[in-house]
């Protein structure tokens, strides 16, 4: 049984993640989810299976498609994305069509939510619905044995019709074998300033917070790895692959107080030369944390500030008071990490001077760098029931926007003042000396971001 793992082709470099898909000029991830699922089908007797990042590789829809025929898969599953899920509708459409025999399907938000219209549009088998790893394990073993394919977790459409399949979650995250490093060529992957080989690993899934806004790593529903299991997911990297640098993708990394102390432990007493980041919260992390995290060998953490007003705060749902968490910020600023804010702008009740008290944060702090996006009400949030009649969404061609895109223009407006500025280039000077290619290249791309965001308001990420 052959098994073939797809992150599709695309005109340009994105990020495809179960949570969101964005615009990445300036770094990339691996495909950490298809990881999860290649170090599934090992385990199965007889499978054989095979990783294509079709971002990574640089890969055309005709290249991929002569390579998937070439393989010549049993089953097929990809990750769809969802700002770019017409493109991947129609590249999984095209290998319908090329692999008439193979047993294909998808994972993602949108797939999760959208089982049986994904499937008619892109005339494939199934769904993995929610977290895919043991269902999609499931799967391998009733193909492998000659029974019926579908289960829990797993949406099917054929000759008989439509079948459901319930939301599945894992229980225990130390119960999952390792994503498979041996997968990917970890010299294609970083972040700025970031070197190789690099890699992601994630050990804590779904969030416990309230934010309305958020499409959570597979639900509210929080299932933590323990400290053990992550610091030898590490080493193990460390180890065999040669990591140096990585990231962890947890929606909140800072979540549990005790389990991120103990992870730093861990990480200390590899007495690895590695250096890594990580997200965080503001009512997560404070100067002990921030100084836990850097002697364990974290450099940088991104921190969703996400705004200046306590009433977007509010409205976001972000479950903390500004004024409470600031000395938070302050700690964690003059503990020598380099500190990434995230910033949302463009929600409804957000006003000229909201957005104003958002970019003076951002100054008063002195962020290493900045990510600021448009906010987006994707749907099975609460942020879309609430807003749901001044949205317009479709799923195909796709379409998730406020009716109202009166704060679409403050995304590129947010880092034009606050990036184009003599203090902020002096304070880079420091990444010029040490990293002069990619400061150039970073440097690059954001003039590229600032010219292109003025024709196109579409949502796009720079870091």
């Amino acid at each position: 049984m052959r098994v073939l793992l797809i992150n599709p082709p695309y005109r340009s470099q994105i990020v495809r993640r179960y949570v969101c898909s964005y615009n990445a000029p300036n770094f990339l991830f691996p495909p950490l989810e298809l990881m999860y699922l290649s170090s599934q089908a090992r385990l199965v007797d007889g499978c054989e299976v095979k990783l294509m990042d079709c971002i990574a590789e640089r890969t055309s829809p005709d290249e991929t498609v002569r390579q998937a025929l070439e393989y010549g898969p049993d089953i097929v599953v990809s990750i769809m994305a969802i700002e770019y899920f017409d493109n991947d509708v129609e590249f999984l459409g095209r290998l319908r069509r090329e692999l008439p025999d193979a047993l294909i399907g998808s994972f993602g938000h949108l797939p999760s939510n959208y089982s049986e219209e994904t499937m008619t549009a892109t005339g494939t088998d199934f769904v993995l619905v929610g977290e895919p790893d043991l269902a999609f394990r499931a799967l391998l073993e009733r193909y492998a044995s000659g029974g019926e394919v579908g289960g829990d977790g797993v949406a099917l459409l054929n000759a008989d019709g439509f079948t459901p399949a319930e939301f599945q979650r894992s229980p225990e995250l130390d119960e999952l074998p390792f994503a498979d490093q041996s997968a990917i060529d970890h010299s294609l992957y970083g972040e700025p300033f970031f070197g190789h080989p690099y890699t992601t690993f994630q050990s804590t899934r779904g969030c416990p917070f309230p934010c309305s806004y958020c499409v959570r790593s597979f639900g509210r529903k929080c299932v933590m790895a323990s400290p053990e299991h992550v610091v030898s997911e590490v080493s193990a990297a460390v180890e065999q692959h040669g990591i140096k640098y990585f990231r962890f993708m947890d929606d909140t990394f800072t979540a549990s107080r005790r389990r991120v102390l103990e992870i730093c432990e861990g990480l200390r007493k590899l007495d690895k030369p590695i250096s890594w980041s990580c997200l965080s919260r503001p009512n997560t992390i404070d100067g002990e944390i921030a100084e836990a995290l850097r002697s364990a060998g974290c450099r940088r953490v991104y921190v969703g500030i996400e705004s200046g007003s306590q009433k977007v705060l509010d409205y976001l749902k972000r479950g903390y008071e500004l004024e409470k968490v600031m000395d938070n910020l302050r700690q964690v600023r003059a503990s020598g990490l380099e500190m990434v804010g995230w910033f949302i702008v463009g929600s409804p009740v957000e006003t000229p001077e909201d957005f104003e008290m958002s970019l003076r944060l951002a100054r008063e702090l002195k962020l290493e760098f900045i990510a600021v996006s448009t906010l987006v009400p994707y749907p099975n949030t609460e942020l879309y029931d609430l807003e749901k009649d001044n949205i317009d969404f479709s799923l195909l061609p796709y379409v998730c926007q406020f009716k109202d895109q009166a704060g679409t223009e403050r995304e590129s407006e947010f880092y034009r003042r606050y990036v184009l500025r003599p203090s902020y280039f002096v304070g880079k000077l420091g990444h010029l000396a040490r990293h002069p290619a990619e400061t150039v290249r970073a440097s690059r791309d954001f003039l590229s971001y600032v010219v292109a965001s003025r024709r196109d308001s579409k949502r796009k990420d720079l870091l």
